[in-house]
């Protein structure tokens, strides 16, 4: 009995130090580093002067990486909810002082979608690399396990062939934010492309009610007006394949809620839809409604000018 029991400790030992190492080496490909584009997170300023959210728009429209002035950050994540941007402000919020300003990327969407209930899609599991327990409402134990503490093992199929693909062939993962190819915009394609992004949008917008994404909004607003956090509401550029997809009726009432919210708290809404700054250009987008590295840029140059009253303030006390 002893012998069976020497032998199952031995092979345990095995098996989990080779775990652990399998665990290590996944950790550390640049697919594992890239994934869902939440390696940004890793390293956050313990003092943060501007801060956006929102989806991929506000991700791939807003870049801090040339300013100088302030401490920029870029927490906006593809297909992100106004309900993660509440658990990230939250998390992240004692980084933030008086003075600090909050960006909110508000897409045509984003108000009224509900909220994703499959707790194993990658929009919800990403999260565990970095959100805290009591950020997260969907937490577990179990998955916890497979998507923070040990990601190999929620990763299983993809995870030997990264790791063999970048040792041996010399694969890399790159993120899209260092996508600054050319395209072009001019097809057909590309019309039908934004004409059904457009239709996604309004799909997932339902009758435009209120619910979960507009409430997570008003609590961010408030807790930000209560400790002297200044509040931008954006809509960022997107192709007018995409924008004038959109039914005049489902138009008017995103504009009249997002504005009505922004008289309510006080508050700046800038909508860049239609802006002649951003015109339909291969240079700036990418797809009908995202930017291109090159695009982002440009964008954030043009925002700091439109709100220089602002972001001066942070010029003066560096």
């Amino acid at each position: 009995m002893k012998k069976f029991l020497y032998k199952a400790a031995f092979l345990g030992t095995i098996l989990t130090a080779f775990l652990v190492l399998l665990n290590l080496a996944y950790v550390n490909t640049s697919y594992y580093r890239n994934l869902n584009g939440v390696s940004k997170f890793e390293k956050i300023a313990d003092s943060i002067d501007v801060v956006n959210f929102g989806n991929s728009h506000g991700q791939m429209a807003f870049n801090w990486e040339s300013c100088k002035e302030f401490t920029g950050v870029n927490m906006a994540l593809a297909s992100q909810t106004i309900v993660y941007d509440e658990a990230l402000f939250e998390q992240y919020f004692d980084y933030l002082h008086a003075g600090s300003t909050v960006i909110l990327e508000i897409s045509f969407r984003s108000l009224y979608e509900e909220e994703d209930k499959d707790i194993h899609s990658a929009k919800i599991t990403r999260y565990y690399r970095v959100l805290e327990k009591e950020y997260f409402k969907w937490w577990n134990f179990s998955d916890a396990l497979k998507y923070r503490y040990i990601p190999v093992l929620g990763d299983r199929q993809e995870a030997v062939r990264k790791i063999l693909g970048e040792w041996m062939a010399g694969e890399k993962t790159v993120s899209s934010m260092e996508d600054t190819f050319y395209v072009d915009i001019e097809t057909p394609e590309m019309e039908e492309i934004g004409k059904k992004r457009a239709e996604e949008f309004m799909a997932l917008s339902g009758s435009q009610e209120y619910g979960e994404q507009y409430e997570a909004l008003l609590r961010i607003i408030e807790k930000c007006k209560e400790n002297n956090i200044q509040v931008i509401l954006v809509t960022a550029p997107t192709l007018s394949c995409f924008y004038e997809s959109f039914t005049e009726d489902f138009m008017d009432k995103f504009y009249a809620d997002v504005r009505e919210i922004a008289s309510r708290y006080d508050i700046r809404y800038i909508d860049y839809t239609g802006d002649p700054r951003f015109p339909d250009d291969g240079c700036l987008f990418h797809d009908p409604d995202h930017l291109t590295l090159y695009g982002s840029e440009i964008f954030t140059k043009e925002f700091l000018k439109d709100n220089e009253d602002i972001f001066n303030i942070y010029s003066e006390t560096k």
